[in-house]
């Protein structure tokens, strides 16, 4: 029987509606588990533990007089430490903010709370979200994967997707610039989203027309995110773009018939360099497909320069997000990398540009024969925790695709490697299509029941 701790998030939901659990109780025995599995993982970096109790006890109460009306109303949520937390201790994994408290809340931290979510604390990330490729900072250390604690469990929201495999939390958000959300979910064992850009508004940041980093949701199962996403999604008048929520606030049903489905697939695009046991896991899992009756066609896309150019326009970003915190403090080498984003010439740039519109063609002309795609979600299995060599090789590519060019991704768990550790495949869909990659990845979750397998920690 699975404990309380790990059951999925609509299930602490229905007990929680029915009476049969208290919010106190379930915020006491995730606190528990914390205190219990956190120092050999470090997912949590700040807990808030009185103050959840306090806030889970008001949210009993509005329960008993019949105000419980938000989607979320009740359920923990852990919160990526790049999103600023009213209150709540907010480091962006970096020396120069380790003491730095917020007065205010990132829209996506405002939208938890409007929905009644209880904030159990921070969870792990780089510094910066971009200063390596594992989930590590000089502030609070590296995190390390449940289902093996020698490696990493992917970044940056990395302390998300572990503190969720462990039963740490009901929900954690995170953010994903160039596969943040999707890479830990696939090595971690559970379900990250990547929504279309600015469905879940970004704000504030210091760059607001940049739209490759979108906040989204991860969680124990496809059904899970989804009720997560309804409670984020939505415009914001600080947001320069506005893209309409998927469905309204509140479970969705996902369930429909696969039956002639277009999906086109691609393990390597013909020229990336995959593992072979990460090959055979993704075949099989497009012989659960066909089995569930969809139409299975080839369709590589022109990949070439996507690493390389998706770095560029990203590290945009990371100038503006250090460059106003510059000085002691800051890693040294994030701040080359932001310098050198400073000196790319108008050249540099419009070559990026035209990668993404060559890559944004390729993929209109693949939506016009397929509904959805279908990729891995990583080239390779888990690096060492600690092992940012191996961070620094990693072909990211596979995962740089969908931030290039705003497209909804849902990463869904798909089978393990001889040594059990998770991997994961990715669900693409044309942008605003965001339900539709969600049905896809829960018809594949529910034929295969990857996700309800537990690390041994």
């Amino acid at each position: 029987m699975t404990d309380l701790c790990h059951l999925p998030a609509l299930e602490h939901k229905r007990l929680l509606d029915s009476g049969a659990l208290s919010s106190l109780e379930l915020v006491d025995a995730q606190i528990a588990r914390i205190t219990r599995s956190n120092p050999g993982i470090n997912a949590f970096v700040t807990l808030d533990a009185e103050q959840a109790r306090d806030e889970a006890r008001r949210k009993d109460d509005e329960r008993a007089r019949g105000n419980a009306e938000g989607v979320l109303h009740g359920l923990t949520v852990g919160v990526k430490d790049c999103f600023a937390t009213r209150g709540i201790r907010t480091t962006w994994g970096s020396r120069a903010f380790a003491r730095h408290v917020p007065d205010h809340d990132h829209l996506v931290v405002e939208r938890e709370r409007r929905a009644g979510a209880i904030i159990l604390g921070k969870l792990n990330t780089p510094e910066f979200t971009m200063a390596r490729n594992t989930c590590d900072n000089p502030v609070f250390g590296a995190t390390r994967n449940p289902w093996d604690t020698r490696l990493c469990p992917g970044a940056s929201s990395g302390g998300s997707a572990a503190a969720l495999s462990a039963g740490m939390v009901s929900l954690a958000d995170g953010s994903d610039i160039g596969g943040s959300l999707r890479n830990p979910a696939a090595w971690c064992n559970v379900v990250g989203h990547r929504p279309t850009s600015w469905m879940v508004p970004d704000v504030p940041n210091p760059l607001y027309w940049h739209n490759m980093n979108s906040p989204g949701p991860m969680a124990r199962t496809v059904a899970d995110a989804t009720l997560f996403l309804s409670a984020l999604a939505g415009p914001d008048p600080r947001s320069p773009v506005v893209v309409a929520p998927p469905f309204p606030a509140g479970p969705v049903d996902l369930a429909i018939d696969l039956s002639g489905l277009r999906i086109g697939w691609s393990c390597d695009h013909g020229s990336l360099d995959i593992d072979p046991s990460i090959r055979g896991t993704f075949m099989t899992a497009l012989d659960v497909f066909s089995g569930l009756g969809v139409r299975l066609t080839r369709c590589d896309i022109d990949i070439g320069g996507v690493s390389d150019m998706s770095q560029r326009l990203s590290e945009q970003r990371l100038a503006r997000d250090v460059g106003a915190v510059s000085g002691p403090g800051v890693d040294p080498v994030l701040m080359r990398r932001a310098g050198t984003a400073e000196t790319m010439t108008g050249r540099d740039i419009l070559e990026a540009e035209a990668c993404r519109h060559r890559v944004w063609a390729d993929l209109v002309r693949a939506f016009q024969d397929h509904d959805v795609l279908l990729w891995p979600d990583d080239l390779c299995d888990a690096i060492g925790f600690d092992d940012e060599v191996a961070g620094d090789l990693v072909d990211w590519t596979l995962l740089y695709v969908s931030p290039l060019v705003g497209l909804p991704t849902t990463t869904v768990p798909c089978g393990f490697s001889d040594s059990g550790i998770p991997r994961g495949l990715q669900v693409i869909a044309p942008p605003g299509r965001d339900r539709l990659a969600l049905q896809v990845a829960f018809a594949f979750e529910q034929a295969t029941g990857f996700t309800q397998r537990l690390p041994p920690i």
